[in-house]
């Protein structure tokens, strides 16, 4: 399982969300880190340190002496520790781990390309997290307006047409925010941050694609037919839901 997007996007947060979810005392889990930023109580982990050798790869090969039951590594950074974490996957370990790439499409492309073995690498793949965090509007300063038919439609754009419906929404009864400024945001108009997301889902077909060596945009478009909603879609839902503006989401992902 993978979590990828840009430095700064919350890969670590989310990753340590998860863990936390399946952290019982019954499940080993052990981390290599670059650096530790958040510990766990339960958790084993250890801090890479390139001065000594001690790299991803290395670790995750001690890692497997101890048979643990579920290993974190911090990045993907060459093709040895892609190729040590697809093996322990393998064998039955849980894997997560990060990547800097953009979208979760793109990222089957790079690992790929780093020169996996691509039956190998759809048997053990479960699933891609792409993720960017864009800014709150402030709930104390935000103020409400009715879209105007412009804007509506490009909103329906950005989602989709085909896939609009799905939300629900009329533009005569849908209310959308833009930034105030007041005491509590310090007049910018935005306050807290929200992940937006899409999640590839490694089913039957998805797999098929990608030891048949397709292309990002085929495994993208996939990957939609079955569910998964792009970073701009979730995004969109997001304004929708008052929750931030489309200038935000603007700055963090593109159409």
């Amino acid at each position: 399982m993978l979590v990828v997007g840009p430095t700064g996007s919350g890969k670590t947060t989310t990753l340590h969300a998860v863990i936390g979810r399946i952290n019982t005392p019954d499940r080993k889990i052990w981390t290599a880190e670059d650096p530790v930023e958040i510990t766990q109580q339960g958790l084993q982990q250890v801090q890479i340190d390139h001065k000594i050798g001690f790299s991803f790869a290395m670790a995750l090969r001690s890692f497997l002496r101890a048979d643990p039951d579920v290993i974190l590594i911090g990045e993907m950074r060459d093709k040895e520790t892609a190729h040590s974490g697809i093996e322990a996957s393998l064998t039955g370990h849980l894997v997560f781990s990060t990547l800097h790439t953009n979208s979760a499409a793109e990222t089957i492309i790079r690992l790929l390309d780093l020169g996996l073995d691509p039956l190998n690498f759809a048997d053990a793949l479960l699933g891609i997290l792409a993720q960017r965090l864009v800014r709150t509007l402030c709930g104390e300063c935000k103020q409400q307006y009715k879209p105007d038919e412009e804007e509506w439609k490009r909103l329906m754009r950005l989602y989709g047409e085909a896939y609009f419906p799905e939300m629900g929404l009329s533009r005569e009864t849908t209310v959308l925010y833009r930034p105030g400024g007041c005491g509590k945001c310090g007049k910018t108009g935005y306050k807290g941050r929200v992940g937006v997301h899409e999640l590839l889902v490694a089913s039957k077909s998805m797999k098929a694609l990608i030891v048949g060596g397709a292309k990002a945009e085929e495994l993208r478009s996939l990957a939609v037919q079955e569910g998964m909603r792009t970073l701009i879609q979730d995004g969109v839902a997001k304004v929708l839901k008052g929750m931030i503006d489309l200038s935000q989401l603007f700055r963090v992902a593109t159409e």
